[in-house]
């Protein structure tokens, strides 16, 4: 049986018993920050904040997709909602900045603040409202904590107001301002959500299509050896992009249009390798599980808006790859991180963080729901085929 086949099973009935189970800690309701590759948990490792309402996220975001099973569902919603009672209970220093790391035992090891992890605690808070928590003044908190990081554009990096400035955590913003605007129709997530996209088409993204990661104060973009870029956030951003048109987004919000998403499809995808694999860091030699699971995202998105895509660029070819590299492992439900330029394993753990990535992706290749209420993505909309 190939791998889109098999796809619904793996999830459902091997990777989520995996980490419920071995990625479980059980003795302190959160999640181990990554599996060894024979399925054990590392519990010598610090683990992320982030990690925990990733986990959450992910968690509650499956619940919704097991209605055939309640028992299941219900232990998804029941996981979720307990890592994001840890987060909100424990993952605040005594002047209410939100930790960074912790240690095995949970300590909090250090407080930056930071927008990325505070931007996934919001994302996970919007997963389990979208599931039917009730989280009003779990909301408000977060939005206060997000506050205090209000800059001229955008947000700054952390309480500390750290340098360089990025794009990913603003891009993860978008996210998490778009998922609770679809669930509560709140305007002021609307409105933040308009403000990281225009920073998206007005600052991160440059004329000739490159996505620019580092910023200084002033989100003046970085140049030479402080400069990167990530093909992978060029195809999330595809996925953002649909979600965003779905909202139906208020007039005047979002700043300009982004360019045809065909077109930012072919920018991210002319790094590929040989292999058909995205680099984590556009020229590096680095494969990590993450880029190609959105890959995989943009991929199924813009084949169910009609475009006409490669052979090797659609869904199923790259699905194909992704489990080959990636997903056929050892362990059922499990994966490998990262993989260098001939196709070497060169990580040693499985990070939890990249159920998140998994879950997404698998949610939209898996699902003819997705596909039946594709938004009709500017650029897509007309069967093109990629040079």
């Amino acid at each position: 049986m190939s791998a889109p086949e098999r796809l619904h099973g793996w999830l459902i009935e091997q990777a989520v018993p995996l980490w419920t189970g071995a990625g479980w800690d059980a003795a302190t309701g959160t999640v181990w920050e990554a599996l060894d590759h024979a399925g054990r948990p590392r519990r010598d490792l610090n683990r992320r904040l982030r990690v925990q309402a990733r986990q959450a996220y992910a968690f509650a975001t499956l619940s919704r997709l097991s209605g055939e099973d309640p028992a299941r569902a219900a232990d998804l919603k029941a996981r979720a909602e307990t890592l994001f009672g840890f987060v909100m209970s424990r993952g605040f220093d005594s002047e209410g900045h939100l930790a960074g790391w912790l240690t095995p035992d949970l300590a909090i090891l250090d407080a930056p603040h930071d927008l990325y992890d505070l931007s996934f605690v919001l994302l996970a808070a919007a997963g389990l409202m979208a599931a039917g928590s009730d989280l009003g003044p779990e909301i408000a908190r977060l939005e206060t904590a997000l506050d205090r990081l209000a800059a001229p554009q955008g947000w700054h990096e952390c309480a500390a107001r750290r340098l360089p400035r990025r794009q990913n955590p603003h891009m993860h913003l978008f996210e998490a301002m778009c998922a609770l605007y679809r669930v509560t129709g709140a305007p002021r997530f609307a409105a933040r959500a308009g403000a990281c996209r225009a920073l998206m088409t007005g600052v991160f993204l440059r004329r000739d299509l490159r996505l620019m990661e580092f910023f200084d104060t002033g989100l003046v973009p970085l140049t030479g050896a402080g400069q990167q870029e990530e093909p992978g956030h060029l195809v999330e951003w595809i996925a953002l992009e649909a979600g965003w048109q779905a909202l139906d987004p208020p007039a005047g919000q979002g700043g300009g249009a982004l360019p045809p998403v065909l077109a930012l499809f072919e920018a991210a995808t002319a790094h590929l390798s040989p292999a058909g694999l995205l680099p984590d860091v556009a020229g590096r030699d680095g494969f990590r599980l993450w880029p190609q699971c959105e890959l995989l995202r943009a991929s199924r998105l813009l084949t169910g808006a009609g475009a006409d895509l490669p052979e090797a660029l659609r869904p199923r070819a790259v699905l194909e790859r992704l489990w080959a590299g990636y997903f056929d492992t050892p362990v059922p439900g499990g994966w490998y991180d990262r993989r260098d330029g001939a196709g070497r394993l060169v990580s040693d753990t499985m990070p939890a963080s990249s159920f998140y990535h998994v879950v997404e992706a698998f949610e939209c290749f898996d699902s003819g729901r997705v596909a039946g209420a594709m938004p009709p993505l500017p650029g897509a909309q007309t069967p093109k085929t990629l040079s």
